[in-house]
């Protein structure tokens, strides 16, 4: 009897290796993402079933424990299945209880030894009982064991669901998005990113070589240890402007993508507008996909004061763009919007957007003050 599991979820065999599995899984989010399948009803609770599977067939640990499960699940309906072995005749059951009888009769009682008035630290211990009582406690155990790990399996599997995607989503975007190069004029004008130039590849070789500890080593707040993560208002009160950006490169001098940073949200047709040309500061900025448990960053860009830039090739999604003011470290957040797509005869009907960033005090448009672990 073959038993359902989270192979059969991701359509894949028991065997699979983790790229057919890593495959098979983009496929069908692809499929049956609720923001692709917006008409029915039954696509989250579906998405859910298959980013549970995919949390557990990529974890070597947590599959192997699938696998031993599955194993034992079968041979346990396997056992069930079984045919009953067939019973004693009627005439082996007579024969049985004459001889019993018999071997009472024969048996001479035992004698009855007298009771002592005293108390006594001896006692008589049958051996096959001592024997027993240590595999029976030890049955009981592993059925226990047994017994709580199936009532647990929900909850494992939930609890591994959430902690995987709190660790990928804080790592990697979205799985409908990609990581594209930020070189090239794809996506707009980027000083010294040619792609025949050989210092330009250096400097982003040595930029991405760089990157973890330039993040610590380029932060606005590294003296300021007393203020809370989360209160804007505090972090003026020592912040620096960065002499690089996170990338660990020196600022670009137009607008434009941060070289080494991945871009994603790169598979769509529709595109997002950042206006700064109102404001006398330069912005570092974000277009942060708004997920369903997390909100991932999908592209970081540096904006100088009085410029716009465009981000093209934008998947459709729901999003909000949240950006830094190099001159005084103020972290704002726009109002959320969402881009969509539809087909439209022979071309894409894709949704052009246009944000106007506002962060001088005493502006007639207040943007909404965030903190720096909402950045």
């Amino acid at each position: 009897m073959k038993i359902h599991s989270h192979y059969d979820n991701l359509k894949v065999s028991r065997d699979a290796p983790q790229e057919v599995i890593r495959a098979a899984y983009k496929t069908l989010c692809q499929k049956y993402h609720p923001d692709r399948r917006i008409d029915d009803p039954d696509a989250e609770r579906v998405m859910k079933i298959i980013n549970a599977s995919y949390a557990v067939l990529s974890d070597p640990v947590q599959r192997k424990e699938h696998d031993e499960w599955l194993a034992r699940k079968e041979r346990e309906a396997a056992a069930a299945a079984a045919p009953p072995r067939p019973s004693a005749s009627a005439s082996q059951q007579q024969a049985h209880w004459q001889t019993a009888t018999q071997t009472r009769r024969d048996t001479p009682p035992p004698r009855q030894q007298a009771r002592s008035s005293t108390w006594t630290s001896q006692a008589r211990v049958d051996p096959r009982a001592a024997q027993h009582k240590p595999r029976a406690a030890s049955s009981a155990s592993r059925f226990l064991l047994r017994k709580i790990s199936l009532r647990s399996w929900a909850v494992i599997g939930v609890c591994a669901f959430f902690g995987y995607v709190a660790i990928t989503e804080s790592m990697t975007p979205w799985p409908f998005t990609r990581n594209t190069p930020s070189y090239g004029s794809q996506y707009g004008s980027h000083a010294g990113a040619g792609a025949g130039d050989a210092n330009a590849a250096d400097s982003r070789r040595r930029a991405l070589g760089a990157m973890s500890s330039a993040q610590a080593a380029t932060s606005p707040w590294k003296n300021d240890v007393s203020v809370a993560g989360n209160d804007p208002s505090a972090a003026h009160v020592s912040y620096v402007r960065p002499a690089v950006a996170p990338n660990g490169l020196p600022w670009p001098s137009t607008a434009s993508y941060l070289d080494g940073m991945s871009i994603g949200a790169a598979d769509g047709h529709s595109s997002v507008t950042i206006d700064n040309s109102v404001n006398r500061f330069d912005v570092f900025g974000k277009l942060v996909y708004n997920a369903s448990v997390f909100d991932q960053p999908v592209r970081h860009f540096f904006i100088p004061a009085g410029q716009s830039f465009t981000l093209v090739g934008v998947a459709p999604g729901n999003y909000d763009v949240r950006y830094q003011n190099l001159d005084d470290g103020g972290l704002y957040k726009s109002q959320g919007f969402e881009l969509s797509e539809q087909a439209a005869g022979g071309s894409i009907d894709a949704t052009n957007v246009s944000i106007t960033l506002y962060g001088l005090p005493g502006s007639t448009v207040q943007p909404t003050t965030i903190g720096r672990g909402d950045f």
